[in-house]
Order: C-alpha cells, then sequence, then structure tokens
C-alpha cells in the first residue's frame, strides 16, 4: 500500500532546504564580493556568522508557519511542557548550551591540528559557524530542555509534525557543516602557498560546501519521494 503523501510536509521540506541553500549561496557571494579570504577568521569583518544565522532564524519562523495547526494537537501536559522549555529560565541554558558547545567545537578543532597558542579568533569563528550548523538551530527551536534530548537522540514528547520535520533536515545541514569542516583541513598542509590555505579559510569554507551538499542529498530525497508519488498516481 502507498504511503499517503503529505503536500504540506513536502513544500515544508522544499522551503526549508532552499533557505539553507540560499544562505550559502549568499555566503559564497560575500566572500567572493570582498576578495580578501583572510576575513573569514575575523569574528567582526566576516559576514558569515550573522549569515547563517539569520538564515537559520528564517527556517525556524518557517517551522512555527507551518506548526500552527500542529499545536492545537498537543496535550495540554505537552503544551505546558513545550512552554516550560521557552522561560526566561531556560533560554538563558539555552545560550549556555551554545557556548560549551562552542568551546567543544573549538577544543576539537584543537584536538585535529589547529594552533593551540595563536588564532584564537579564528578557532572560535570556526567553532561558532559549526555550533550554528548543528546545535543552535534546534535551541531556537525547541528550547535547551528540547535540543539536549535531540542530542542524546530522544524524541520529545511535545514534537509536532512540523518540528519533527525540520529536526530531520537540520541533521543533515549539521553532518554537511561538520564533515565539510574536517574535509576542509586537506588542502592545508600543501606547499601551494595560496591565501585561501590559511587557517581557518579552507574549514570555513568546507564546512559551507559541506553543508549545501547535505542540503542537496536531502532536497534529491525530498524530490525523489515526491516524482515517484506523481508516478504511481498516473500510473493508478
Amino acid at each position: 500500500m502507498a504511503a499517503r503523501f503529505d503536500s504540506q510536509k513536502t513544500k515544508h521540506q522544499l522551503f526549508h532546504l532552499s533557505i539553507s541553500l540560499a544562505v550559502i549561496l549568499i555566503c559564497m557571494t560575500s566572500m567572493q564580493y570582498k576578495r580578501n579570504w583572510s576575513h573569514l577568521g575575523s569574528f567582526w569583518n566576516s559576514l558569515i556568522i550573522p549569515i547563517v544565522f539569520i538564515g537559520e532564524m528564517f527556517k525556524v519562523m518557517l517551522s512555527h508557519y507551518y506548526g500552527r495547526q500542529d499545536d492545537t494537537l498537543l496535550t495540554q501536559k505537552q503544551k505546558q511542557k513545550k512552554a516550560a522549555y521557552f522561560t526566561p529560565r531556560e533560554m538563558a541554558g539555552g545560550l549556555m548550551l551554545q557556548f560549551l558547545c562552542t568551546l567543544l567545537f573549538g577544543f576539537v578543532c584543537i584536538i585535529l591540528g589547529a594552533p593551540v597558542l595563536q588564532n584564537y579568533e579564528q578557532t572560535f569563528v570556526l567553532a561558532m559557524l559549526l555550533t550554528l550548523f548543528s546545535v543552535s538551530p534546534i535551541v531556537f527551536l525547541l528550547g535547551a530542555g528540547g535540543a539536549l534530548q535531540v542530542c542524546f537522540c530522544e524524541k520529545p514528547d511535545f514534537l509536532t509534525k512540523s518540528e519533527e520535520t525540520a529536526v530531520e533536515l537540520y541533521k543533515y545541514n549539521a553532518l554537511g557543516g561538520m564533515l565539510g569542516a574536517w574535509a576542509g583541513s586537506v588542502v592545508a598542509p600543501l606547499d601551494w602557498d595560496r591565501e585561501w590555505q590559511v587557517y581557518p579559510v579552507p574549514n570555513v569554507v568546507g564546512a559551507l560546501l559541506g553543508s549545501a551538499l547535505g542540503n542537496i542529498y536531502a532536497c534529491s530525497r525530498v524530490l525523489y519521494a515526491t516524482g515517484k508519488v506523481y508516478i504511481n498516481k498516473k500510473r493508478s
């Protein structure tokens, strides 16, 4: 028996992925416009961090837009538990969680070869970018408590259909960004003496391209499933 086609979920997925790819395109355009790769490691001069942050906020708003009807299906207990995750105390906890994850990513960068006694700002920028690709969107969407549950592979019991869709797509974004940042380290030791080989430029670019590839893969899966349903309808 063929699975029921959910047009609203498909629209949500495609809009979500479109925002992700648009953010990467804007970041790459900004980098090309400045023609100075060294600015990518600067917190104040690089536009990458604010662009990615704004993109993630747009995706959260998109999820809330498609989830307006889903909230009515929650029980009173689920609504209370969901509201408790967005109290001032929990929002402060969300900021602390993101800060700790940034420190963790920074530590991992150092373990994998980043300079220990120098380039602090560059390592912080790279770690913050990885946090924005992974933990931050879940915190913005589900609060600190919900994000912790997702990080420990648990499913929050108040999760709506639209939020579950967003969490699934965030996983592609996070995995692609982290693998891309790691893969970008390959060009660092080569003696080509190019400005884009200077740390953390290849890692930042790798994270952006990895995120793009992850979202393209997710988009191809959505389009394949949609096309399959459309073909089955025509045959029937």
